[in-house]
């Protein structure tokens, strides 16, 4: 018997044969909440494909058919197994939104029936081979040369200065980039190192020696592979001397925080969200920002908010702008509509990314009337941007930390 299934069988047993009833809830936001009638389905992938298959109670079943023996892998023909499972954006909506509110962890089965197809060697889908084998050759899953990861430092004069004391052993405070903002939303941490240096804040970054986190080959099944970039990243993070790791990425944090301690690799030094550690020098009165007048609102990334229960800290952030305009979504904090990047789902199903990063700015002008749609995350960042391609929007995509550099962070002496 694989691992894989012999997991499904002893730790995930009891979440699929509770979601047994097919009532189908989880597809909707919790009513409690609702605001718009236009916006209250919840599952991208449910909504994009229209079959009941592709929501959370279909997969569920595909479980329970592999655990009492009626489905046999491998099958025939996997193409649709593979559609079904795969197309999930693993956002968490439907086990924060089960009505019975039994805890059932869907996630966690549909990672683990990634495995399985992993381990059966059915899956993962074409197009995540070419990404896993970028991770593995480049530690990347961009086919980006490692040697440019740390490129966009030399963009700006300024952050040249960081780019010499890489790995120097006076800082404690260490800033993991990750391979988005280091191959492709470069913006996003060049404005969060601006922000720190604003602040004073003594920092340092591992440059080449920082792999990917693991969290793009964990999402698609790889487990194997996104634990060796793990004991990678923990083992270089522990020799700096580092005791508090900040991460702009909310995918990176989430796999250090949560992955990381579930495959048994537990490390010395702390984490944070950078929205975490700014919403706390706020609350201690530590830094001044500076007015923007601008009608603003705010996109919950799955793996921040969902996956690791952090919704307040950067509404803190945001509300503490001098003449903000501050207005919620129909659909925010565990309610909130994926972008649609997630679980691999960019790479193998690009319009049902499109499709969803697309309703996410059409809601956000239709229930908030924003100029700006804040994120976390610059996956999210991405995808949300890539989505305004497919409709007519005057919506700016921002990041939290290209918000804060926009209003004129200063720290109070």
């Amino acid at each position: 018997m694989s691992n894989s299934l012999e997991k499904l069988k002893k730790e995930y047993r009891w979440d699929i044969y509770q979601c047994s009833l097919k009532c189908f809830n989880c597809m909707y936001i919790n009513p409690h909440y609702l605001i718009s009638q236009d916006f209250y389905i919840n599952c991208p992938a449910g909504k994009f494909f229209g079959f009941d298959t592709f929501y959370s109670g279909g997969r569920m079943e595909i479980a329970r058919g592999i655990l009492d023996g009626s489905i046999k892998l491998p099958l025939k023909d996997n193409k649709m197994l593979l559609k079904v499972i795969y197309a999930c954006t693993t956002c968490g909506s439907c086990e924060n939104i089960c009505y019975y509110n039994r805890e059932i962890r869907t996630t966690e089965v549909f990672e683990t029936l990634r495995e399985l197809l992993v381990e059966n060697e059915i899956g993962p889908m074409p197009e995540h081979i070419k990404f896993l084998k970028s991770i593995s050759e480049n530690f990347n899953p961009y086919n980006e040369d490692k040697s440019a990861r740390i490129n966009w430092l030399d963009e700006d004069e300024k952050l040249n200065e960081i780019k010499n004391n890489i790995l120097e052993n006076d800082y404690k405070i260490l800033y993991f980039v990750g391979c988005t903002s280091s191959y492709r939303t470069k913006d996003i941490a060049k404005a969060t190192v601006k922000i720190l240096n604003k602040l004073n804040i003594h920092f340092k970054i591992l440059g080449m020696d920082e792999w990917c986190c693991g969290s793009p080959a964990a999402r698609v099944g790889d487990t194997i592979l996104a634990r060796k970039m793990a004991q990678h990243n923990i083992k270089v993070i522990e020799n700096c001397g580092a005791n508090l790791v900040l991460f702009s990425c909310a995918g990176c944090y989430r796999t250090f925080k949560k992955d990381y301690p579930k495959w048994g690799l537990n490390y010395n030094f702390k984490v944070l969200h950078i929205s975490e550690f700014i919403s706390e020098l706020i609350k201690n009165n530590k830094i001044k920002l500076g007015s923007i007048d601008k009608k603003i609102t705010y996109h919950d990334p799955c793996h921040l908010g969902r996956h690791l229960g952090i919704y307040d800290p950067p509404r803190i952030v945001i509300n503490a702008i001098p003449k903000i305009n501050f207005k919620e979504m129909a659909r925010n904090r565990f309610n909130a509509w994926c972008c649609g990047a997630g679980g691999g789902v960019k790479s193998a199903f690009k319009d049902l990314a499109i499709f969803a990063a697309s309703e996410r700015l059409i809601e956000a002008e239709k229930t908030t009337d924003a100029e700006y749609l804040i994120s976390t995350c610059p996956f999210c960042n991405l995808n949300l941007k890539d989505g305004k391609k497919n409709i007519e929007t005057k919506i700016i995509v921002k990041d939290l930390m290209e918000l804060l550099l926009e209003c004129r962070v200063e720290l109070i002496e």
